[in-house]
C-alpha cells in the first residue's frame, strides 16, 4: 500500500510548532482527538508475508503511521516516537496513512518469527503522535519442510502395568519438558515407518496431524495437546523394533516443526504354560453337541495375541484359514482365557469389486444387529477339564451407555461389506455358546 502524504518536516520546525497554541473562544467546538481507537488484526500470514488490516473510529481523513519490529519488549509508544524522530533527522519527512479500513502487506519477513506491529494516530501538521498506540504481536509461519529436534524435550521408557478399570498391560513412557511449547506423543514401529512413509518424517507428522479431524485454529486441539511433563501410556506393544515420537503442534493446531523421538526395541516374551495350552486344532461343536468346524490356535504376540484360522471354515465362500483372513484373539494375562474381539481383518479385491471383511458379533434389541464397535470384548473361553482338552466359549454383554444398551452377545462371526451392508459369509452362523475339543 502506497502511503498518502509526506510530511515534510524539519526537527526544529516540529519543535516550534508543539508549542504553538491558540485561544479559545467559548462558542468553539474542541476536537478531541486523543479517543481516536486504532484496531489491527492479521488478515493472513505466511512464511515471509504479512497483511495487517488497520481500523480506527476516528474522521475519514485521519493520518497515522506504523513500524514493524522484532522487540517484543520496548514500550510501543517509545519505538514509535523513536521512528518518528529517526525518519525526520535522516530523511526531513514522516511516511504517513490514511484510511479506516486499511490492509498492509508486509514482506521479506522471517519464517517461524515473532514481530510486532505497531500503530498510531499522528497530526499532519505537527507531526506529533496522539491518542494510544495499538499494537499486535504474530509470529510468520515455519518452513512445512523443516523440522529440527527440541533439545528441551526428551523420552525414557518406564515400567509396564495393569491398568485397573480394563486389566489390560500398558507400556508407560516418561515425557519430560522444561519449556511451554505444547506436543502430542506418538508411537510407531519402525517397519510402519520404512513401509508406509519412506522414512519420512514430514509425511508422517502431516499424515498424523490430519487423523485428528480438525481444522487449524480449533479450539480442541486445546483438549489433545500436551505440555510440561507427563506419563504417556500405550496398551502393550509388541515385539518390534520402535519409535515414540513427540510431535510439536502448537496451540492454534499447526505444526510447529518441533519434534523429538525416542527408538527402543521390545523383545518377544517367553511364552508362559497358560498362554500355550491354547496353541493347536480345536474342534468346534453347537450346544447341541454338533460338529461344526474345526480352529487353530497359532502363536502371534507370545502372552498377549494369537492367530485363529478357520472361524466358521464350512461357509461356502471364504476360506478362512487362509492367513489374510485370520483373526487375533486376546489372551488375558490374568484370567489365562482367550477372549474374542471385535476387529477389521483385511480388504479384497474380487473381480474388480472391493471386499471389506470384518470380524463381529450379533445382538438383539428388538431385531438383530451387528455389532458396530472395534475392539470391542465379545466372548471368552475358559477351560472345561483339568486336562486343557475340552473349553467353552460364552458371549459377554453389550453394554453401551449412549444408546442404553445392555444385552447378551448371541454370536462372534465374520461379516464381509459390499457397499454399506453387512453380510454374514455363513448361511447359518454360530451362535453362543459354543464348545471346544483340542484334537491336536
Amino acid at each position: 500500500m502506497k502511503p498518502v502524504t509526506l510530511l515534510k518536516l524539519l526537527l526544529a520546525s516540529v519543535l516550534m510548532l508543539s508549542f504553538v497554541s491558540c485561544e479559545k473562544t467559548s462558542d468553539q467546538v474542541v476536537e478531541t482527538i486523543d479517543e481516536v481507537n486504532i484496531m489491527l488484526d492479521v488478515d493472513n500470514v505466511s512464511l515471509e508475508t504479512v497483511n495487517i488490516r488497520v481500523r480506527h473510529d476516528g474522521a475519514a481523513d485521519l493520518l497515522w503511521v506504523y513500524m514493524l519490529t522484532p522487540d517484543l519488549e520496548t514500550p510501543a509508544q517509545t519505538l514509535l516516537e523513536q521512528k518518528v524522530a529517526d525518519d525526520i533527522e535522516l530523511t526531513g519527512e514522516v511516511v504517513v496513512y490514511n484510511g479506516q479500513n486499511k490492509s498492509v502487506f508486509l514482506s521479506g519477513l522471517q519464517a517461524k518469527f515473532y514481530y510486532r506491529f505497531i500503530c498510531q494516530a499522528i497530526d499532519g501538521v505537527t507531526g506529533k503522535l496522539y491518542g494510544e498506540p495499538a499494537e499486535l504481536q504474530f509470529r510468520t509461519r515455519r518452513d512445512p519442510a523443516v523440522f529440527e529436534v527440541n533439545d528441551n524435550w526428551s523420552i525414557e521408557r518406564g515400567e509396564r502395568s495393569i491398568n485397573p478399570s480394563d486389566h489390560m498391560e500398558y507400556d508407560n513412557f516418561e515425557i519430560s519438558s522444561s519449556d511451554e511449547e505444547t506436543y502430542v506423543v506418538l508411537p510407531i514401529k519402525v517397519s510402519d515407518f520404512e513401509f508406509y512413509y519412506k522414512n519420512d518424517m514430514r509425511s508422517l507428522f502431516e499424515d498424523y496431524h490430519a487423523d485428528f479431524g480438525l481444522e487449524v485454529g480449533s479450539s480442541q486441539w486445546r483438549t489433545i495437546l500436551k505440555s510440561g511433563d507427563i506419563t504417556w501410556s500405550e496398551q502393550r506393544l509388541r515385539s518390534s523394533q520402535w519409535i515414540v515420537y513427540m510431535i510439536g503442534i502448537d496451540a492454534d493446531g499447526e505444526l510447529s516443526g518441533l519434534y523429538q523421538e525416542y527408538r527402543f526395541t521390545i523383545e518377544q516374551e517367553v511364552a508362559t504354560d497358560a498362554y500355550n495350552r491354547w496353541l493347536g486344532t480345536w474342534q468346534v461343536s453347537d450346544r447341541n453337541g454338533r460338529d461344526l468346524f474345526s480352529i487353530s490356535v497359532i502363536p502371534s504376540e507370545n502372552n498377549l495375541w494369537f492367530y485363529l484360522a478357520g472361524w466358521e471354515g464350512d461357509n461356502l465362500y471364504f476360506p478362512t484359514d487362509d492367513p489374510a483372513l485370520m483373526i487375533e484373539t486376546f489372551f488375558n494375562k490374568e484370567t489365562g482365557k482367550m477372549e474374542f474381539v471385535s476387529q477389521y481383518v483385511n480388504t479384497m479385491i474380487q473381480d474388480t469389486e472391493t471386499i471389506d471383511f470384518y470380524f463381529s458379533g450379533t445382538f438383539y434389541y428388538g431385531g438383530n444387529y451387528v455389532i458396530d464397535l472395534m475392539n470391542y470384548k465379545m466372548a471368552e473361553t475358559s477351560f472345561s477339564n483339568a486336562d486343557y482338552t475340552e473349553a467353552r466359549v460364552d458371549g459377554l454383554n453389550l453394554v453401551d451407555p449412549v444408546r442404553g444398551l445392555n444385552v447378551p452377545i448371541q454370536a462372534v462371526c465374520y461379516f464381509y461389506y459390499r457397499g454399506s451392508q453387512p453380510s454374514a459369509i455363513s448361511l447359518e452362523i454360530p451362535s453362543l455358546p459354543l464348545s471346544l475339543k483340542k484334537i491336536q
